[in-house]
């Protein structure tokens, strides 16, 4: 399965305008203003930000003042850098992190950072921003997915090229394989591209986490540009699926002529295909019982 961009439960704001709730000092915490707060930043309202923060913080300055804006939190336990992320505000997420200095990587409930927020929301000029602040490329989520692998399964090259350029492992394993396999399992030919201009492993983790080559996803799905791009870049053509079958007879069994001569000449010669011809395969691999999967 792909890892999938970070989900968010219905957003519990409108956007508009309004002010902040009161703030009640004598009490350990005010959920209300914090609520006002996080609203505050989802919709970019940065004098309002600023406003809260100097209520929250009453005098506290340096790491104290970033302790306590980073305590401010919403009920699935989201923080306002992420929020701010989630609204997509460059301003407020420059204030929070430039002036209150809150951690770029701050960890939400699932794992989410606020770089994977904005790769969710697909928000390049946010990703390059927490790029640019040292945002972690390699942290993983709660399903053990990368930045990369959920840029390749959210579908933005720009994002993938940006992580990339910064230092992201392209060939990082996740449950479902590696970003190639998220983009060849997604038809995202585009995707595919890049990740191969950055050398990303054509025949990716064929002994890892996942069960399937990019190749054989490629002739599962009927991905015709993937499938040359992959050949094109080495991917080992010989290397079976786990019910044992090549890419080539699958592509046969599906009656995708060009797959299969694409697949062809980089195919080493199957025993029990007596014809060894494009046809032949096609003939043969339809004359015999399909395997159950």
């Amino acid at each position: 399965m792909a890892p999938q961009p970070p989900l968010f439960p219905p957003a519990a704001f409108d956007r508009g305008g309004g002010g902040l709730p009161s703030w009640d000092p004598s009490r350990t915490s005010n959920p209300s203003f914090d609520q006002g707060f996080l609203k505050a930043a989802f919709d970019g309202e940065l004098h309002l930000v600023k406003k809260a923060a100097r209520v929250v913080g009453r005098g506290a300055e340096g790491s104290r003042l970033a302790e306590k804006m980073g305590a401010v939190r919403d009920g699935y336990g989201m923080g306002l850098l992420h929020t701010a992320a989630l609204g997509g505000s460059l301003s407020v997420c420059r204030y929070l992190v430039e002036d209150i200095r809150l951690d770029v990587d701050d960890v939400g409930p699932m794992g989410e950072t606020p770089l994977t927020v904005a790769i969710g929301r697909q928000n390049v000029d946010l990703v390059r921003y927490f790029l640019d602040q040292g945002a972690a490329t390699m942290k993983l989520n709660d399903s053990g997915s990368t930045p990369l692998h959920l840029a390749a399964a959210a579908g933005s090259c720009e994002i993938v090229e940006l992580l990339l350029s910064s230092g992201a492992y392209v060939d990082a394993l996740h449950l479902g394989g590696t970003a190639l396999h998220s983009a060849a399992r997604d038809g995202r030919d585009d995707i595919v591209k890049v990740l191969l201009d950055h050398h990303a492993d054509a025949g990716a983790d064929v002994d890892g986490n996942c069960k399937e080559t990019p190749l054989i996803i490629a002739a599962i799905s009927g991905s015709t540009e993937i499938l040359k791009c992959l050949v094109l870049a080495g991917a080992d053509a010989n290397v079976p699926d786990s019910l044992g079958r090549a890419p080539i007879e699958i592509a046969a069994r599906s009656g995708r002529r060009e797959d299969v001569e694409i697949l062809f000449p980089v195919t080493s010669r199957i025993p029990n295909v007596r014809d060894w011809s494009v046809d032949g395969i096609i003939r043969h691999v339809k004359s015999v019982r399909p395997v159950k999967v």
